[in-house]
């Protein structure tokens, strides 16, 4: 089967500079980069149809190994920059022979199944929308001025919307192919003049993915589909878990919210550096050398921020962690933070005049306790060890999940790193950094008054720590572990916290309970697998 690709950079000169709807540039160009490692790890003919301004970063500067590269979607500049789907719809339409086309951010660690390939059409799953869909859908249907004849059918049933997931997207039936892009560049084309009076996002999903489930559902053709279940627009849960990679899940779709996750941005970027540490440290070198600041600085310290120093600095300095050869507190070389956290750097000056009294006072404390700690005890680590410590985390996860029943003779520790801090308000999402911002808005509404503790986590980037707030069964099992205890060990002790009867009736849910907590605990760094 011939696999394609499509890189449309939206009319933006960079995409250094271009998000391209994820939380920073190097997360888009890191996906791409492992979508496309991936694809070609299991099959030979991958070619990426894009743009000169794609062409240049994906294949002239991060040489990714397409098997071909067919450059002519510079045709599309002359189309709202918004309308990210058409790129997509212009490569299905120059297929003439059977293709699978799969988007940037879709990651697979196995071959799909040679019975989906079959199919004449062959889509993601079937989508159903949510009523914000449906109001999208009306405010349309007020504005255009032309609709396919298929929508128009589909409509007039009064049906919920469903659609085709085009995550992957092909088959073997080329005419539908030819048809379907036609009529998807008429809809497109033939609103032109409204486009200034809708929104043009919205808008993708129905030339694309609607449009597709009309024709198909008019001519009565069956489509083959990656995942049966009917899946709600707003409830793909479990897409962006790289941390059941590739042992449980084999296939990842980092579609909506999930590129703009810190939490699973750094997820994909420590595959990608653990899976592919040449591709991933050239995309850093990119970035250092073009001066273009990173999400996530975790080289500002480094003297040499070529790939190949880069490279060889991490094999060496992983290998070190894992024989306990790396010096973890360097009183020699103190490294002084620059972070002063106080509430002015977290709220606006309007959400700060909001705060009560007992509020005001609680989040100086808690900003107070993180600037001690960065000083008094995150200052003597290594940045070395901490960055050593890193390439090591995405390991642990197949170790210990990979055969539950092996599980439980293998050793954890909590990670003496840490600190923890009790505060009367839970302040940590405060401080999760969103685009253009340092840290996140929230509303007032969100503050509550409940006991809170949360973990403070050493970081090598520049800003020096990461924050996540923790339960009191975290915390009860981050006690028993600051002595290494064994999975079996863990649960043991954790059974007198429990009522013993609720124990005997539901055994696997406590342990699946207990094990998602040991997971958490990994994500965050408070935990570490004695391997």
């Amino acid at each position: 089967m011939r696999i394609i690709q499509s890189s449309w950079a939206c009319n933006q000169p960079d995409l250094l500079t271009s998000n391209s709807g994820w939380l920073a540039p190097e997360y888009n160009l890191m996906s791409w980069t492992l979508s496309c490692l991936q694809l070609k790890h299991y099959y030979p003919e991958v070619v990426l149809y894009c743009d000169s301004v794609s062409a240049k970063t994906l294949i002239d500067v991060l040489q990714l190994p397409y098997s071909d590269v067919v450059c002519n979607l510079d045709i599309l500049n002359t189309y709202n920059p918004q309308l990210w789907a058409l790129p997509k719809i212009l490569a299905y339409s120059q297929q003439e022979k059977p293709f699978l086309h799969v988007d940037g951010d879709v990651y697979i660690w196995k071959k799909f199944d040679d019975e989906l390939l079959k199919g004449g059409l062959i889509a993601q799953n079937i989508e159903s929308a949510t009523d914000y869909y449906e109001r999208i859908m009306r405010s349309l249907e007020s504005k255009l001025t032309y609709f396919p004849e298929e929508i128009r059918i589909e409509r007039e049933l009064k049906k919920p919307i469903l659609a085709y997931n085009a995550g992957i997207f092909g088959g073997t039936d080329i005419p539908f192919f030819k048809e379907y892009t036609k009529k998807a560049f008429e809809f497109v084309d033939k609103n032109s003049t409204n486009l200034s009076e809708i929104n043009v996002t919205n808008f993708n999903i129905f030339f694309e993915q609607y449009l597709f489930y009309c024709i198909a559902n008019k001519k009565k053709q069956s489509v083959n589909v990656l995942i049966p279940e009917i899946i709600g627009d707003n409830e793909y849960k479990g897409f962006g878990d790289f941390a059941r990679v590739p042992y449980e899940k084999q296939y990842l779709h980092l579609l909506g919210t999930y590129k703009k996750s810190e939490f699973v941005c750094k997820q994909l970027a420590n595959r990608l550096r653990q899976d592919y540490p040449v591709y991933y440290y050239r995309i850093i070198e990119i970035f250092k050398n073009k001066k273009v600041p990173l999400y996530k600085d975790y080289y500002f310290f480094t003297d040499n921020n070529s790939q190949e120093n880069l490279v060889s600095r991490a094999i060496e300095l992983k290998s070190k962690y894992i024989t306990d050869e790396i010096v973890k507190i360097n009183l020699a070389i103190k490294f002084k933070w620059s972070a002063n956290i106080t509430a002015d750097n977290l709220f606006r000056k309007s959400f700060r005049k909001s705060l009560n009294r007992k509020q005001i006072q609680d989040v100086t404390n808690f900003c107070q306790s993180i600037n001690g700690t960065l000083k008094s005890k995150f200052s003597l680590f290594s940045l070395d060890y901490l960055y050593a410590r890193d390439l090591n985390v995405n390991q642990y996860f197949q170790y210990l999940f990979e055969d539950l029943e092996d599980i439980y003779q293998k050793k954890i520790i909590a990670d003496d790193c840490i600190e923890i801090i009790e505060s009367k308000y839970d302040w940590s999402s405060f401080f999760e950094k969103k685009e253009g911002k340092k840290f996140k808005a929230i509303s007032i509404s969100d503050i509550k008054e409940v006991k809170t503790h949360t973990v403070i986590i050493p970081e090598c980037d520049s800003l020096g720590f990461s924050i996540g707030r923790i339960d009191s069964l975290d915390s009860i099992l981050l006690e028993i572990l600051k002595k290494a205890k064994s999975i079996q060990e863990l649960l043991d002790e954790l059974k007198e916290y429990f009522d013993e009867d609720e124990l005997n009736q539901s055994q696997s849910e406590f342990e699946k309970l207990v094990f998602g907590r040991i997971k958490l605990g990994i994500h965050l760094k408070s935990i570490r697998v004695l391997v």
